[in-house]
């Protein structure tokens, strides 16, 4: 018998699919006692880093999230041979459509006309731009990052990539670099959408020198991790005008403290970490979770590989085996 803890908030139609595979038994607990922990086979959920120490027979955990690097920070955990898979391949809709609403209202300036209409304040908000044949960067050409190309593609924005090796170009993308190529790119682009996990590489890539890379007219808006970007500097060259503006779903930290300078920005776009859509917010993406689950539990049952395995070395999934 397989016993699998649930902590992640599956709903009922989910919890009730879930209990047909025979063999299983499933408990459900959002904050399991060490006791429970060391119980069970096998986690779906996002229980601490520090809780899965030296659990002697927990075999797989599967996050209910895209990135994973608490458990990466603690390798210890897998010296008894965990493995750890993530969703990654579930959030490419609802974070790709953030992106694209993040542009169009900074771009039409639906950000002002909001906080006039909160002031009771009619005024013209002046000139509007439009994402049409812009140059649009793309930091994370990943699944999420491919699901943002294919949302700009149909607006004949030129469109690069940027991921650690290049193996060849994704469709939707019009050319690919790596990290190498970054400071040129930074320079040419016209949007860039950061959606990089956190790694040792990634942890204040867009910091103080290469934010001042930007043009004037530029947009940024991080869907990846708050910690891309040194969040103090980017107020400082939002608040100077020096960028056209910014849309964060993470910041560093989190959440973002009441007096950090970023909220006072008139140019910026503030949300709380919610545009992975994942439980209680999008119904598509909840069902992609499951999918992701139920296809590794299957696979799990019957001893094969499974999808969306985590190299605990380097953060991101192995190549092999991927969810798309």
């Amino acid at each position: 018998m397989t016993r699998i803890l649930l902590t992640a908030p599956f709903s009922e139609n989910h919890v009730n699919s879930f209990a047909e595979f025979e063999g299983c038994e499933f408990v459900f607990d959002a904050d399991p006692s060490r006791e429970m922990l060391e119980s069970v086979d096998v986690i779906f959920g996002n229980p601490s880093a520090s809780s899965l120490k030296d659990l002697k027979d927990l075999k797989w955990v599967q996050a209910a999230s895209a990135g994973v690097n608490p458990y990466i920070d603690q390798p210890e955990i897998f010296k008894n041979g965990m493995t750890l898979t993530c969703l990654s391949g579930a959030f490419g809709q609802s974070i790709s459509e953030f992106v694209l609403t993040m542009v169009l209202m900074l771009y039409k300036n639906m950000h002002r006309y909001r906080d006039n209409q909160n002031a009771c304040l009619w005024k013209d908000e002046g000139w509007q731009e439009s994402p049409v044949g812009k140059k649009l960067l793309i930091l994370g050409a990943g699944d999420i990052g491919t699901e943002i190309a294919r949302r700009f593609r149909p607006f004949g924005c030129h469109i690069t990539g940027m991921r650690r090796t290049v193996r060849e170009i994704p469709e939707g993308f019009d050319a690919m670099i790596t990290m190498e190529g970054l400071d040129e790119a930074l320079k040419e682009a016209d949007i860039i959408a950061c959606a990089l996990p956190e790694t040792k590489e990634t942890i204040n890539l867009l910091d103080r020198e290469r934010l001042m890379l930007l043009k004037s007219t530029a947009l940024l808006v991080n869907v990846g991790r708050g910690t891309l970007i040194d969040c103090e500097a980017l107020a400082d060259i939002l608040a100077q005008g020096r960028i056209k503006g910014a849309a964060l779903d993470v910041t560093d930290p989190e959440p973002l403290p009441a007096d950090h300078p970023l909220w006072k920005q008139k140019n910026a776009i503030v949300t709380p970490h919610t545009t992975g859509g994942s439980f209680g917010h999008l119904k598509a993406t909840e069902n992609r979770l499951f999918e992701i689950c139920k296809t590794n539990l299957e696979r799990y049952l019957k001893g094969e590989a499974l999808l969306n395995e985590v190299d605990p070395a380097t953060g991101y999934r192995k190549t092999e085996n991927r969810f798309s």
